[in-house]
């Protein structure tokens, strides 16, 4: 017998999109006690623990909280769908979609490859951009979907669903002294000239990150692409802070580059889906991308554990 259900993982799911148990009973109109309970409830039932309860400031999702979530979110995608009629024949049509420009290429080719086996009467056309361009398109109806990071995007206008959460590293040169550790606190890296990545949004993050950990970093470096960083990184000429992690750690021009992870309790960037807020601009070709996403960011936590277990890492 199935142990649990639709209500509990919507619950749940609401918990970790909102940060908290009464901002998800706001949200869905339900009592806080009830999130809580199906919050409790299936801590139980998986025997884990999925949130970390921050005084005055909610709930934070655990590693064991982050995978489940992923899980749970697909099924909620999934039973959604099931709601609807079946349909009669493929679909077909444009699917405009937005990407954030320090996600685009480590992520999106590959979904856009899914989504042609997937749903090859689907044409596509692509923006690239920072947050605050593709959110404004999104809520005028210019995008049908855009892949983002969630940082301010709490607004009327978009509609989000979460994919990924992405954890904080460190990015250094190759033959800099910390590289030697395998992991770092914020403080390490406080005294050495910061590569920081300057797009609405994501430079607040980093910059949170610091000042979270109680110390200021010198900043060296600003720019908006992910690639000038990491070979600014790999030539000696700072350290940064990244999320996004190409496959290869190696920057443009060939050069080696150390990742390492961060210690302590770091907020994660959490990669979602934005469609617009208006009904009347949602198309049905939005579904498609947001499976195929889903299934590229849970096949990529399969490389993990190999890549952890390299040298120094």
């Amino acid at each position: 017998m199935i142990h649990l259900n639709l209500r509990q993982i919507e619950y749940f799911v609401a918990a970790a999109r909102h940060g908290g148990a009464a901002r998800a009973a706001q949200a869905l109109n339900v009592s806080q006690p009830s999130i809580s309970k199906a919050i409790a409830d299936l801590e139980t039932l998986w025997d884990e623990t999925l949130f970390v309860r921050l005084h005055a400031r909610g709930l934070q999702l655990t590693a064991a909280g982050a995978a489940r979530h992923r899980a749970a979110h697909a099924l909620l995608v999934q039973a959604r769908a099931l709601e609807g009629p079946r349909p009669a024949a493929a679909l077909a049509g444009l699917l405009r979609i937005g990407c954030l420009s320090t996600l685009a290429a480590r992520w999106l080719p590959r979904i856009l490859a899914h989504l042609r086996t997937t749903h090859p009467a689907i044409e596509t056309q692509l923006h690239e951009g920072d947050t605050e361009a593709l959110t404004r398109m999104l809520e005028r109806g210019a995008l049908d979907i855009a892949l983002l990071y969630d940082l301010g995007l709490a607004r009327a206008g978009v509609q989000l669903l979460p994919v990924a959460d992405l954890a904080p590293y460190a990015l250094l040169p190759w033959t800099h002294p910390l590289a030697k550790r395998s992991g770092l606190r914020l403080a390490d890296l406080a005294g050495e000239p910061l590569v920081l990545i300057n797009l609405p949004h994501s430079r607040e993050y980093f910059l949170s990150l610091f000042r979270d950990a109680g110390v200021a970093p010198t900043i060296a470096y600003e720019t908006t692409s992910l690639e000038m960083a990491r070979s600014l990184v790999a030539n000696g000429l700072g350290v940064s802070l990244l999320t996004t992690r190409p496959v290869h750690d190696r920057s443009h021009d060939g050069l080696r580059l150390a990742c390492r992870r961060l210690r302590g309790l770091l907020a994660p960037q959490s990669v979602v889906l934005a469609q617009p807020g208006a009904e009347s601009f949602r198309t049905a070709l939005a579904l498609p991308f947001a499976e195929a996403a889903q299934a590229v960011f849970a096949a990529s936590q399969d490389d993990r554990p190999a890549r952890r277990g390299a040298k120094h890492r």
